[in-house]
């Protein structure tokens, strides 16, 4: 059974475009860049297909080389001979703009906060870690076990919950200010996603007071609105 690159490479061939292609494949345009890198290139060379025309000024332009220091596809040449597939796979799924980079990073952040919450979590004031951390043979014997209290255990929790909200405050605000400077050129979804974030923060915040509240312990979130 062939694979949806092998696939969509028979409809490149007829001349379908990348959009057309990631559109039949459900797939990123992304990733039918990375398949053109990867697989259709050097399936056009075992087939001795003639190179696609390409867009750009004529023959012996210098424009045409593009500007100093360009390395697209040299970078594309050195992930495809140095790394691993599934690597190359992310890469081509990565984001190509900075807001949508940014974006990434901000649903990483949040992810995290979002883990650290099950990880971190004290139950009540009972909830201690023992834990030993050394031990010694020989003609000295003896163990050393280090504790941590509950309300040592919520401190710390307490302070790296604030520290991720505040960076995660500082990204979202940073997403602002990039969505405003360029307000004429990103898409409505691109406007909806700060909404959408502060809707999910609230959501979660709320669930854990409720849920933690029970047990004597409150998270605060303190992200700002607005």
């Amino acid at each position: 059974m062939k694979e949806n690159w092998e696939l969509a490479y028979e409809d490149y061939k007829k001349g379908l475009k990348r959009k057309e292609i990631a559109e039949k494949y459900n797939v990123s345009i992304n990733t039918v860049k990375s398949w053109k890198t990867r697989h259709w290139n050097k399936m056009d060379k075992k087939e001795g297909a003639p190179p696609k025309k390409k867009r750009g000024a004529p023959l012996g332009n210098k424009n045409a080389t593009g500007p100093p220091g360009n390395k697209h596809a040299e970078k594309h040449g050195f992930f495809s001979k140095w790394l691993p597939e599934e690597t190359q796979q992310i890469i081509g799924e990565m984001p190509t703009n900075e807001i949508d980079t940014l974006w990434m990073n901000i649903q990483l952040q949040f992810a995290a906060i979002i883990r650290a919450q099950k990880l971190m979590y004290v139950h009540d004031q009972e909830d201690k870690t023992i834990e030993k951390i050394e031990e010694k043979d020989g003609n000295v014997i003896g163990e050393r076990w280090e504790v941590q209290q509950a309300w040592d255990k919520q401190a710390t929790f307490l302070s790296a919950q604030s520290r991720a909200m505040k960076t995660l405050e500082s990204m979202i605000k940073q997403y602002n200010d990039m969505l405003h400077k360029n307000w004429d050129m990103v898409t409505e979804e691109q406007k909806e996603r700060v909404n959408l974030i502060r809707a999910q923060i609230n959501a979660v915040s709320a669930k854990t007071n409720e849920n933690d509240t029970e047990e004597g312990v409150m998270i605060v979130n303190d992200l700002p609105r607005g």
